[in-house]
């Protein structure tokens, strides 16, 4: 049995998709980030930095979606959400850890800038240097989806639900995500498939909302 601790919305949406995905029995823990639910001593406990996700595997804690997302791929070979030769898992694993340390961070400076810089002035500065390099990041992500149906080819993987993520956060800022032709086709493609229909509907969230 596996229990993910979610936010709607937030980067925790991928492992709530591959975990649908993968038709395994699990149960979904809402936590509710703006009411500070994350910094409650019981969830520091799994997670001391107050994060989501958090995933508990038969007793035991993933944290971080590096961790979780290549834990549930590799742990269901026969689903096919992970890439078989190893060169193809090392560059799956690569976009991971680009959305995870790159991508992210970027968002973070836009959208909670206090946690970088104190200072208002400082701050205002920040989040427009923010979008400009999330943009970027997202152009960058549009050039390694031509041609392609889903980030590693042909074949859907634990990365193509995590793409959605950041595709849907630049969405809300207002920035012109459609105009890039390949992460709109991927995500349009994305937002057919039924387990991703079921976790955007049980979150309770849209590409706009």
């Amino acid at each position: 049995m596996f229990n993910l601790y979610y936010s709607p919305g937030a980067c925790s949406l991928a492992p709530h998709i591959v975990l649908e995905e993968l038709g395994v029995a699990y149960e979904t823990h809402k936590v509710n980030l703006a009411a500070g639910e994350q910094r409650t001593p019981e969830y520091l406990k799994m997670n001391p930095l107050g994060r989501v996700p958090t995933l508990e595997v038969d007793g035991r804690i993933l944290t971080e979606n590096v961790a979780i997302l290549t834990f549930l791929g590799g742990a269901f070979p026969k689903r096919g959400l992970w890439p078989r030769e190893t060169l193809d898992q090392a560059a799956a694993l690569s976009m991971i850890g680009f959305l995870a340390s790159s991508v992210h961070p970027a968002y973070s400076t836009i959208f909670r800038p206090s946690r970088w810089v104190e200072d208002a002035t400082a701050a205002d500065a920040l989040k427009a240097t923010g979008r400009k390099r999330y943009f970027d990041f997202l152009k960058m992500i549009d050039e390694k989806l031509a041609g392609k149906n889903w980030f590693m080819g042909r074949q859907y993987t634990v990365v193509d639900p995590y793409l959605l993520v950041f595709y849907r956060w630049g969405n809300r800022l207002g920035l012109d995500v459609k105009s890039l032709a390949n992460y709109s086709g991927h995500i349009e493609r994305l937002l057919k498939r039924p387990a991703v229909k079921r976790v955007m509907e049980h979150e309770g969230i849209t590409l706009d909302q």
